[in-house]
C-alpha cells in the first residue's frame, strides 16, 4: 500500500492512500463496526449495483462476502489503527474474522481462489452477453456477424455506481456471495440497476447501422403487408379449422401465426421467434438480482447445542432449604428446558417422581436417579396422585389432556389433582380445567416465571389459581423449586399476571437491544454502556444478564426466543378480546417475529439483539 504526501483540500491538510487489490484494510460499514477486509475486484454482481462516489469493492473476511465501501472509511490493517480498531467488539463473528485474516497471511491460497473464481472473468457473462439479450441475437454467430459489421464495436452496457446511495449490507450478511458467480442477467434487471454509456462509434459502425435498421424496416413492412394479404384471402375460421382437423389426425408438428411458420420442436427457431439466445433466457430465469440475494442468501444460523441435564450438580440455594418431602407420587408430563429442571430439583429433595416425555430418551437421566418413567400420560395419572404439565404451548397442554392416550382417557379422576404449568392463556386454562373437573379431578394452574438459570437455583415465581387444597398439597414441590409463591384465586387470574409480567419483559429487551445497537453503530463500547447503565436507578438484574448476552454475542438460550413471542402472541390475542389497545407491545412481538425468521428462534431472546442491528 502507498502513501501519497498530504493533499490539500479546502484549505485542510489530510492524509490519504491510494489502495490497491491484494491491500488488507479495516472498512467500516454503516451501522457496524470496523471489520477486516481486503481490497479486490468488484465481481460483476457487484458491478450492477449503485453505489458513491470513491468507493472501493472489499472482500470482507470472515463472512467472505463484498461490498461497495467509501474511501474514507478504509483505513490500512497493519498501523496505528490496528491496536484500536481490534478492540472495537468481541462477538464470535469479529473473532472468526479476525482469525480469518490470520489464515490469509499465512495461506493466501485457498481465499484468493474463491475470490478468483467470483471475480474472474472466465466465470462472468461478458458485456457481449448483455448485448445480445438487449439486441435479440439468437446465436453466437448472429453476435459475431452483428460485431463484424460495426467494425467489432458493440453496443456497451455498464453500471452507473456513482450517482447514488450503497446499498448498505452487514459483513456477516453481505449481498453478493463469493460462492454464487452470475450467469447472465436479463435486460429488464440491467435497466433497472444500471445506465447505459453510450460509446463513440466509427463512421463506418453507423453506417452500417442505418442499413440494417432498413433492412428491419422493409422486412417488417413486408410481413405486415403479407399478412393483410393473406387476411383477405382466408375465410374467417378456416385457419383454425385447418389446425383442428391435422391435431385430430395427429399431423400438427408446426405453429401457425400471421406472418411466421416454424417448427415447434425447434428450439432455434423459438430462438429466433423471440430474438434472444434460448440458453441464456432459461439461465436467467433461475437467477436472482443482487437485491434478491441480499434478502434471501442469508447465512447459515448455528442452533445452540442442546445442554444435557447434569443430575449431579446441586445448586447452594436449594440446599440450604430445609425441605420435608411429600408422602405423594407427583407425576410429570413433558421434560423440555424448564420441566426436566424442575424434576432434577423434585429428586433431589426425595420426591417420588413419575415421568413421561415424547421422547423417550430424555427419561433415562431421571430413571437412573431414581424416578419412574410411563409410556403415556394415561399411565403417569394412573400410577400418581398430582400430575405436573409443563409443555411449550397451549396446544400441546391441550393434546396432554384431550387427546389419545391423554390424560382425560381415564375417565374417572377421583382422588386425583392436575397441576397446569405450561404458559398458557386464561381461555385454554379454563378448558382444561372444566375437562378435569367433569371427570371428577381437581385442578390448579401454577404459572412459572423465570429463566432456566432460575429454575435451577430454585428461584422460580410461582402464580397460582384454581384448587387451593391442590396449592396447598404442593407446599414442598413449590418451596423447592420457587423462592415466592402467590394463589391468585380463581382459573385464569394466573395466566393473565404471567402474561402481563411478560409483556413488560419483552418489550424491556426490544428497548436494551435498540439502545445497545444504537451504540454499537456508534462505535461506542457496549459493556462500557452496560458498566454505566448498572450504576444508574434503571438498573435491573434480569437486563444487566441480558445486555451483556448481547454485547458478547452469546445467546445460550435461558428462555428461548421462539417462548417470548409466544406470550406475546397469547398478550395480544387476550387483548384483542378485550378491545385493549397495545400499539407497543404490537411492535414488539414483530421484532421477535422477524427475528425468529432470521434463525433465532431457537436462541436465548436477548437474541433480538440481532434484529437491532439490521
Amino acid at each position: 500500500m502507498s502513501k501519497n504526501k498530504k493533499l490539500s483540500l479546502s484549505g485542510d491538510s489530510t492524509e490519504k492512500f491510494i489502495y490497491k487489490p491484494k491491500d488488507l484494510i479495516w472498512a467500516k460499514m454503516k451501522g457496524f463496526t470496523p471489520w477486516p477486509g481486503m481490497i479486490v475486484e468488484p465481481p460483476l454482481d457487484l458491478l450492477s449495483q449503485q453505489r458513491r462516489a470513491n468507493t472501493k469493492c472489499v472482500f470482507f473476511f470472515g463472512s467472505r462476502n463484498f461490498a461497495w465501501i467509501e474511501e474514507h472509511n478504509i483505513k490500512p490493517f497493519e498501523g496505528p489503527w490496528k491496536e484500536e480498531l481490534a478492540k472495537v467488539s468481541k462477538p464470535a463473528a469479529f473473532r472468526h474474522a479476525m482469525a480469518d485474516i490470520d489464515k490469509y497471511v499465512e495461506s493466501p491460497a485457498e481465499i484468493d481462489g474463491q475470490i478468483d473464481e467470483s471475480c474472474g472473468m472466465a466465470n462472468h457473462a461478458t458485456e457481449a452477453d448483455f448485448d445480445k439479450i438487449r439486441d435479440g441475437l439468437d446465436s453466437d454467430e448472429n453476435a459475431e456477424a452483428a460485431a463484424d459489421g460495426n467494425n467489432g464495436v458493440v453496443p456497451h452496457v455498464v453500471g452507473s455506481p456513482d450517482e447514488s446511495d450503497a446499498v448498505h449490507t452487514c459483513p456477516a450478511h453481505n449481498s453478493v456471495n463469493v460462492a454464487t458467480s452470475p450467469i447472465v442477467t436479463t435486460t429488464p434487471t440491467v435497466k433497472s440497476q444500471a445506465k447505459r454509456t453510450p460509446k463513440a462509434k466509427s463512421s463506418a459502425a453507423v453506417v452500417v447501422s442505418s442499413k440494417q435498421a432498413s433492412k428491419a424496416a422493409s422486412a417488417k413492412s413486408a410481413a405486415a403487408q403479407k399478412r393483410r394479404i393473406s387476411a383477405q384471402h382466408t375465410p374467417t375460421g378456416a385457419g383454425s379449422a385447418k389446425r383442428g382437423r391435422r391435431a385430430a389426425s395427429g399431423e400438427l408438428d408446426h405453429y401457425e401465426s400471421p406472418g411466421a411458420d416454424y417448427d415447434v420442436g425447434s428450439s432455434s427457431s423459438l430462438a429466433a421467434r423471440a430474438r434472444i439466445d434460448t440458453d441464456a433466457f432459461l439461465g436467467t430465469l433461475t437467477k436472482r438480482t443482487p437485491n434478491a440475494i441480499a434478502l434471501l442468501d442469508r447465512p447459515v444460523v448455528t442452533r445452540p447445542e442442546t445442554q444435557a441435564i447434569d443430575m449431579n450438580s446441586r445448586s447452594n440455594t436449594l440446599a440450604d432449604r430445609d425441605i420435608v418431602p411429600s408422602e405423594q407420587t407427583f407425576g410429570f408430563l413433558g421434560l423440555g428446558m424448564m420441566g426436566s429442571t424442575i424434576v432434577k430439583d423434585l429428586i433431589f429433595t426425595k420426591h417420588k417422581v413419575v415421568v413421561w416425555n415424547r421422547t423417550i430418551d430424555k427419561c433415562q437421566p431421571f430413571v437412573d436417579a431414581g424416578a419412574e418413567v410411563k409410556d403415556t400420560p394415561m399411565d403417569v395419572v394412573e400410577a400418581a396422585d398430582i400430575i405436573f404439565c409443563c409443555v411449550s404451548d397451549p396446544k400441546g397442554a391441550k393434546d396432554l389432556v384431550f387427546g389419545n392416550c391423554g390424560v382425560l382417557q381415564l375417565k374417572d379422576l377421583r382422588n386425583k389433582a392436575y397441576v397446569e404449568m405450561s404458559t398458557i392463556d386464561p381461555d385454554t386454562s379454563m378448558d382444561i380445567g372444566e375437562g378435569i373437573k367433569q371427570c371428577n379431578g381437581r385442578y390448579l394452574e401454577a404459572q412459572i416465571h423465570g429463566s432456566r438459570q432460575e429454575a435451577a437455583d430454585g428461584m422460580l415465581i410461582i402464580l397460582a389459581g384454581g384448587d387451593r387444597t391442590v396449592f396447598e398439597e404442593c407446599h414442598s414441590c413449590f418451596k423447592t423449586i420457587a423462592k415466592n409463591t402467590f394463589f391468585l384465586g380463581n382459573v385464569g387470574n394466573a395466566c393473565k399476571v404471567n402474561l402481563i409480567l411478560q409483556t413488560i419483559l419483552g418489550v424491556s429487551l426490544v428497548g436494551l437491544a435498540e439502545a445497545l445497537a444504537l451504540a454499537d453503530r456508534f462505535s461506542i463500547s457496549l459493556n462500557d454502556i452496560i458498566d454505566i447503565f448498572d450504576l444508574t436507578s434503571m438498573k435491573s438484574p434480569l437486563l444487566l444478564a441480558k445486555g451483556k448476552e448481547m454485547a458478547k454475542g452469546d445467546f445460550n438460550p435461558q428462555q428461548p426466543l421462539s417462548h417470548m413471542q409466544r406470550d406475546l402472541r397469547l398478550v395480544l390475542n387476550m387483548a384483542e378480546n378485550l378491545d385493549q389497545s397495545m400499539p407497543v407491545t404490537s411492535i414488539t412481538n414483530e421484532v421477535f417475529k422477524h427475528t425468529k425468521r432470521l434463525g433465532y428462534s431457537e436462541h436465548d431472546s436477548s437474541a433480538v439483539f440481532v434484529r437491532s442491528r439490521f
